[in-house]
């Protein structure tokens, strides 16, 4: 009898466990349902070559490679980075462009992190990113050795807001900031725009604000302010020399169906005030005023109501620039080029008829005149992914 029961109450036992395990394989999610995980990724990148030809120099140079793995992390949480590879100076430089953290706080203000383009302006960290400058050379006083930074390190807050018909960007962030270089005979008064680590123990403060006035968004108003009150080195007669940045930037873009073409018309003018120090290399007091400024106007013309598809697939631009730097300044334009009868004034004019490939690819045909160089012809391939 006992063995009976004892059977029963077994065979009871393993049908329990049987309707269980079935309840539980029958409630556990598919392999592919985000339940397992919330990451995703998606991978871009880009390539570019550039040939050169002026009268001094013929030949291809700066190739670069660059990816750009985007995580997301959840639906508010995600990651931004950008490594490049690039050939200069006759070697290949690796550098790490940017990374960081988002996070989106509310539908219009996103929190951010680490290590990310310049806020500061248009051009530098938007519209000089290859792909979207119809050149193949930076304006003078926007690229390598211009005004502001080329990459920043600190945290930051961004979005927008509807004010009616029109719209408001926002973008304000504290870094670690320019570092000022005093004690280099051919940089003093100038800064290191690229440094990982600061300098002192002071932040810098930066923002830019746009304002999108017409209901289509074909003009965008945008000013930016960066300060940073300390910016030598911690510990030396230069840690309290302060600097200000000022930019001011316009980008119009309109299909006009007169002229069957899309025109865009975008510039910046930017500024840089330092107080006033005495460098080693300048007892004599001659380099007392550290002011720069650069600005630059362009204009582009794509056809879209063609019949020819190869006229459609054609772009023409023509930019004007301008970089005045202090008299006096070590590595002002005078100095550097060893042209004192020529001032402190770079100006350049620029040409660029271009082809689209395809929308990610694009092949640019620049030439340019300069005071201080020869003219110059650049050929640029770029192809984004």
């Amino acid at each position: 009898m006992k063995k009976s029961y004892y059977l029963v109450m077994a065979i009871s036992l393993l049908l329990g466990l049987s309707t269980v395990a079935q309840d539980t394989l029958q409630t556990l999610p598919e392999a592919n349902n985000p339940m397992w995980g919330i990451k995703k990724l998606m991978m871009t990148g880009g390539a570019e070559t550039q040939f050169v030809a002026d009268s001094g120099q013929m030949g291809f140079k700066n190739a670069k490679f660059h990816i750009a793995p985007l995580v997301s992390l959840g639906d508010k949480l995600f990651l931004i980075s950008e490594i490049e590879i690039e050939t200069r100076d006759g070697v290949a430089d690796f550098g790490l462009e940017q990374v960081h953290l988002n996070y989106q706080i509310l539908p219009n203000l996103t929190v951010y992190a680490g290590r990310f383009l310049p806020k500061f302006g248009h051009y530098r960290g938007m519209m000089g990113e290859g792909y979207l400058n119809r050149f193949s050379t930076d304006p003078v006083g926007f690229g390598d050795g211009g005004i502001g930074p080329m990459v920043e390190n600190g945290v930051g807050i961004v979005g927008g807001l509807q004010l009616g018909y029109s719209k408001l960007n926002y973008d304000f962030y504290m870094s670690d900031g320019p570092q000022l270089l005093a004690e280099d005979a051919t940089m003093a008064g100038n800064f290191e725009y690229e440094g990982f680590l600061n300098n002192n123990k002071n932040m810098a403060f930066g923002g830019r604000v746009g304002l999108l006035p017409f209901s289509n968004s074909c003009l965008e108003l945008g000013v930016s302010l960066l300060h940073k009150s300390k910016t030598g080195d911690i510990n030396t007669p230069f840690n309290k020399i302060g600097a200000n940045w000022m930019a001011y930037d316009l980008n119009f873009y309109h299909n006009i169906p007169a002229l069957k073409s899309i025109v865009r018309v975008y510039g910046e003018y930017k500024t840089m005030s330092v107080d006033k120090a005495t460098y080693p290399f300048d007892e004599g007091g001659s380099f007392s005023t550290n002011k720069s400024s650069a600005w630059y106007i362009q204009g582009g013309l794509r056809p879209n109501g063609f019949t020819s598809q190869f006229v459609d697939n054609l772009e023409v631009s023509a930019r004007y620039s301008s970089f005045t730097t202090p008299e006096n300044a070590p590595w002002g334009n005078a100095v550097t080029y060893s042209d004192l009868s020529l001032g402190n004034t770079i100006h350049q004019m620029a040409y660029s008829l271009n082809y689209w490939l395809a929308w990610d690819c694009i092949l640019k045909f620049s030439y340019q005149t300069q005071n201080y160089s020869a003219n110059q012809f650049v050929f640029q391939a770029i192809y984004r992914f």
